[in-house]
């Protein structure tokens, strides 16, 4: 997978102190799927009907670009964003340790398309055990890779050239082939993402409401062989 090297604000690697043993939230929910699946869409569905805060790894990123150590971000993060390319995982995982430990998540909170690697998953995952946190749910929007192409194509944005394109779909799907160990060890809701936005989240809260009733997912919790 391409990646850039540069630097990131170190604010993300100061302890936030004992609130994080005492951090409980009620509902962390993952977004996972392919650029152009409608992640971020549903983010702010989800964040909006449950009262809780969505975030992806762009906006965090764009918030320490616009902050007052933007100096820190290079010019080569800024390229990095807009063409889609990913943060090294230990300067992504920071990033996400400070805003996860923040006061507003005290409810829950929608990680947009994090982890998107097995080393961030596996981050993650050490962090939730290392603070009690409870499982999340994550939720895989399903496209196909042509549906997926011709979205990105329609939202005309600057990155969105079909090389860029092609690119981070194949780096996807490699990725996500990585991740399917780590997610099933974790409660996982798959939905079909072909449909409209209203056809999408009524499938994702509908499938949400299962997934927090422990006995549906009494199976997945058993130890593997």
């Amino acid at each position: 997978m391409l990646r850039r090297t540069f630097s990131i604000s170190l604010a993300a690697t100061i302890a936030i102190g004992t609130a994080h043993a005492q951090l409980r939230p009620e509902k962390i929910i993952i977004l996972v799927g392919p650029p152009g699946s409608g992640k971020t869409t549903m983010a702010g569905i989800l964040s909006k009907k449950y009262g809780i805060p969505a975030f992806s790894m762009a906006d965090l990123i764009k918030k320490e670009m616009g902050g007052k150590r933007r100096d820190i971000i290079s010019k080569s993060a800024a390229a990095a964003v807009a063409s889609g390319e990913m943060l090294p995982d230990d300067a992504a995982v920071n990033l996400i340790r400070t805003r996860v430990f923040s006061a507003d998540v005290n409810k829950g909170f929608v990680l947009d398309g994090f982890p998107s690697t097995a080393g961030q998953a596996k981050a993650l995952d050490q962090m939730f055990a290392e603070n009690n946190m409870p499982k999340a749910v994550v939720v895989v929007l399903d496209a196909p890779d042509d549906v997926i192409r011709k979205r990105m194509l329609d939202r005309r944005r600057v990155d969105d050239k079909p090389e860029n394109i092609d690119r981070r779909i194949k780096e996807f799907r490699a990725e996500a082939a990585l991740l399917s160990g780590w997610a099933g060890k974790t409660k996982v809701v798959r939905v079909n993402a072909t449909g409209t936005p209203a056809q999408i989240s009524t499938e994702i809260l509908n499938a949400l409401d299962e997934a927090w009733q422990p006995e549906k997912f009494k199976e997945r919790e058993k130890p593997q062989d």
